[in-house]
């Protein structure tokens, strides 16, 4: 019988039967144990012959080839993590007052920087992440297994292919206003989403910043039927037509960096102006501004023509 304890070679047992039966010639034996016992003698003399030599020659062999696979597998999985991880395309910029900046990355998608705002992006081969503080456009080359999401704080915008706007300034609500396409966008907290919005063409998002304080229960506030056109500031100029008096003060706070306090006259001379958060709905202001306009001939100008006075906070 073969010993399943023998470990004194590296030569396995069947290794050993095999060596032997291949110099093994049948012959007509009188028994079965005369053959047995013919062929075990065999092997006896065969592991006789080998000297330590051998079996060292023979340990190092065994130790080169798994050496071999080892450094073979750790370098086929390097090589792999490095595949699927390699940056493409990367990017940072940053704007000043004023300054209007249009990045196109390497994927086609262009992304047009606003006024006093950052952006800074990573492209792999199945990811395009870009984080924004401030607003920018986006026009998106569609690339289904590379989905394009835009980061801001807490919020995470999500895309195939489209165009929209997002603007996410400091102590400023988000805002997401789609051009054409598909997009959802997410409040998150810790890596969970406690709301999220699918926004289709003409349609704009606001997020409800006072939400603990009024109790609502919507974080996002939805507009269904928005006029893309009635604000463009993508070319540099402030460009306005029947632009709601909200859109046009968040457009000069935006291009300026100032915070502006919106004041309605009341009919008497003498008496202070009323403070309005929300002046009223139906004023609406039409006019474009050069991008080399100052600040306080843009600010003359609307409160000569919607009969406002604006104040810097």
């Amino acid at each position: 019988m073969l010993n399943p304890n023998n470990t004194s070679h590296p030569e396995s047992d069947i290794d050993q039967i095999l060596k032997v039966s291949e110099n093994y010639k049948y012959s007509f034996e009188a028994s079965n144990d005369e053959a047995w016992t013919k062929f075990s003698a065999a092997r006896a003399a065969e592991k006789k012959s080998q000297t330590p030599f051998t079996v060292f020659k023979n340990t190092s062999r065994l130790l080169r080839v798994a050496a071999a696979i080892a450094i073979l597998a750790v370098g086929s999985w390097a090589f792999w993590i490095t595949t699927v991880n390699k940056t493409l395309d990367a990017g940072k910029f940053a704007t000043t007052s004023g300054q209007i900046e249009q990045i196109t990355m390497k994927d086609g998608s262009v992304i047009t920087l606003n006024a006093n705002s950052s952006v800074e992006y990573t492209v792999t081969k199945n990811s395009r992440e870009i984080t924004l503080h401030g607003m920018a456009h986006f026009e998106v080359a569609k690339n289904p297994n590379a989905p394009f999401v835009v980061q801001s704080n807490s919020n995470k915008v999500t895309v195939l292919g489209t165009g929209f706007d997002v603007q996410s300034y400091e102590g400023k609500p988000l805002q997401v206003s789609v051009n054409h396409g598909k997009v959802k966008v997410e409040k998150l907290s810790n890596s969970t989403t406690l709301e999220s919005v699918i926004l289709t063409k003409g349609m704009r998002v606001r997020e409800n910043i006072n939400i603990q304080a009024n109790k609502q229960t919507s974080i996002f506030n939805v507009d269904s039927n928005v006029d893309l056109n009635a604000v463009k500031w993508e070319s540099g100029n402030l460009i306005f037509t029947n632009a709601p008096v909200n859109d046009v003060v968040n457009a000069i706070e935006t291009r300026y960096g100032k915070k502006l306090q919106v004041r309605i006259p009341t009919p008497t001379c003498n008496s202070t102006p009323t403070i309005s958060k929300n002046p009223t709905a139906d004023l609406q202001f039409t006019g474009v501004f050069k991008n080399t306009d100052e600040f306080s001939t843009v600010i003359k100008t609307i409160e000569i023509a919607l009969g406002l006075q604006l104040e810097v906070k």
